[in-house]
């Protein structure tokens, strides 16, 4: 599909696609939502789409399934961690980052989670992990997800011309700017596979220390811990 048909494809069913790239991200599908909110944004200055409308059909997806991830984070505990670890093309960076934002900040994390790539998927049922209260996760998500995607949206009605720029050379050029992403895309995810097991296979002699997901069984014994991870980087780099 060229990218004039995804786009007349997403003038005409925003409210469904929208919704749908929001809850594939949710569940960890590397398919990020943003493009297609900044597109709808760019549509949205010529009229085409209302954006009140969209904004709230993709709230109430990215709530409905934050939610039931929150409850399984608080009826199934680091189990559904320890799954979404292993789904995750970092899973240790993952778990330190995600583990990092939310001891810091705490339930106010959930504001700025959706921001950050991976740790989206992992604030929801850690925030039910640590038991965070039920209404406050739902107030705080419901921020979050408006500020969201209404940034992106927002950012796309403001400067739809300089998208419909980029899209018309996008267009013009959409065979050769095809197979430079595929290729990027492709070489990313092997360099990342193999620098994780690298990674995996230097931990083997060292001990590492026990953090906050460890000792709830979100991080198993099997797979190296957020903190060596870390620990074997900063050497690396000396």
């Amino acid at each position: 599909m060229s990218p004039l048909q995804s786009l007349q494809l997403l003038e005409q069913y925003a409210f469904v696609i929208l919704p749908a790239l929001t809850v594939a991200e949710q569940i960890g599908v590397p398919l990020p939502a943003w493009p297609a909110l900044l597109a709808v944004g760019a549509l949205a200055a010529g009229g085409s789409i209302c954006i009140p409308l969209v904004l709230g059909a993709t709230s109430v997806a990215a709530l409905a399934i934050d939610l039931t991830w929150y409850e399984l984070g608080r009826r199934r505990g680091a189990r559904v961690l320890a799954r979404l670890f292993r789904l995750s093309v970092e899973p240790d960076t993952c778990a330190h980052r995600a583990e990092e934002i939310f001891t810091r900040h705490g339930a106010a994390s959930i504001l700025v989670a959706k921001f950050i790539p991976g740790v989206t998927t992992i604030i929801p049922p850690l925030a039910g992990v640590f038991a965070v209260a039920r209404a406050r996760f739902v107030l705080y998500d419901l921020a979050g997800v408006l500020l969201w995607a209404g940034t992106w949206l927002t950012l796309g009605f403001l400067f739809s011309d300089a998208i419909a720029l980029i899209t018309a050379r996008v267009i013009a050029l959409e065979h050769i700017l095809g197979f430079v992403i595929g290729t990027a895309l492709a070489g990313y995810i092997i360099v990342r596979y193999g620098r994780r097991q690298l990674l995996r296979r230097r931990l083997r002699t060292t001990r590492p220390r026990r953090t906050g997901l460890e000792r709830r069984g979100a991080v198993s014994p099997k797979h190296p811990s957020p903190t060596s991870v870390s620990a074997v980087s900063s050497a690396d780099s000396h």
